[in-house]
């Protein structure tokens, strides 16, 4: 099974396309939809899946954090979960109180990123845009699924499955120079989890 990914840009293709630059726009895609189907794989399994992901700028992406996480100015990824999770090593199983089980593929929810943030942080690490909101995808698909970096314990269990993504996307997609490590290695990133 496979989870598919629909992409909504709300920041305008030119936008998006000069951000990804020099990653021609329908690569950088297919890598995003590769790392958060490869991380739905790895927390719930084979189960079939859809997550919604949109790109946002920076003013859609401040309204969203102040309306849902009460923070001011813009973060550089939100997560809505559509479904109550319960994380045990490192995977999720759907809560018994979640009581939904539709046939077909599980619409996990949505993740919001926030390209101008992804561009900022990428120059500031000196890594791609691309990579940056890869990372951002996989952090961001994780909360979907009941993750969270509250707690020491649930960092860690998020830092392997993030590592873990990130390698069989380095040995899938060689072309890339992905650099290690995880979001929670990269200092100054706000991530959070909306609500």
């Amino acid at each position: 099974m496979d989870c598919a990914v629909t992409f909504h840009d709300r920041i305008g293709r030119e936008r998006l396309v000069d951000a990804v630059d020099p990653t021609p726009i329908e690569g950088a895609l297919q890598l995003v939809e590769a790392a958060i189907a490869e991380t739905s794989r790895v927390a719930i399994g084979a189960r079939a899946c859809e997550v919604e992901l949109s790109f946002v700028a920076d003013p859609e992406m401040t309204r969203l954090n102040f309306d849902h996480m009460g923070e001011p100015g813009p973060t550089d990824v939100l997560s809505f979960p559509l479904h109550d999770w319960m994380v045990e090593a490192g995977h999720s199983t759907l809560s018994d109180d979640d009581g939904i089980s539709p046939p077909g593929a599980l619409l996990l929810g949505d993740v919001v990123v926030d390209v101008d943030q992804a561009v900022r942080q990428a120059a500031a690490g000196g890594w791609s845009v691309v990579e940056e909101i890869v990372l951002l995808a996989i952090h961001g698909t994780l909360h979907l699924v009941g993750h969270d970096h509250a707690e020491l314990d649930e960092e860690a269990a998020m830092r392997d499955i993030e590592r873990q993504v990130l390698t069989a996307m380095h040995r899938r997609h060689r072309s890339v120079d992905w650099q290690p490590g995880s979001l929670f290695d990269r200092a100054g990133h706000a991530v959070t989890s909306g609500g």
